[in-house]
């Protein structure tokens, strides 16, 4: 079915990549400055990525080229992980998530400085 079995799959990792980040096609393409129709062949592994494509994905989606290309990252644990974080606090009391809530803010200004 796909010639090319490496492209099929490095597309179906770019695809994940884009849904991660809620992006339509068109979003994602503009990003990394292709059409869409080139970003839905890519996708779908019917064609292959220059590697001037590659560092645009990668840079602008702050993702691994070792993911994209072979999947060896924990890139698929880094793209769960904001989805994880609103399943907990979901269900999470309003006290407990004020907790969090300060928590965040206050790693955040440590890194700050």
């Amino acid at each position: 079915m796909y010639s090319n079995r490496a492209q099929f799959e490095i597309g179906r990792r770019i695809r994940e990549v884009r849904h991660s980040q809620d992006a339509t096609q068109q979003q994602f393409a503009e990003d990394i400055y292709i059409t869409p129709n080139f970003l839905s062949e890519i996708e779908n592994g019917k064609k292959g990525l220059s590697c001037e494509t590659l560092y645009n994905i990668c840079e602008s989606q702050k993702v691994s080229a070792d993911y994209l290309l072979f999947g060896d990252s924990n890139e698929e644990e880094e793209i769960s992980q904001p989805k994880l974080i609103i399943e907990t606090a979901s269900q999470m009391k309003s006290e407990e998530l004020s907790v969090v809530i300060e928590y965040l803010s206050a790693l955040k200004k440590m890194k700050e400085l």
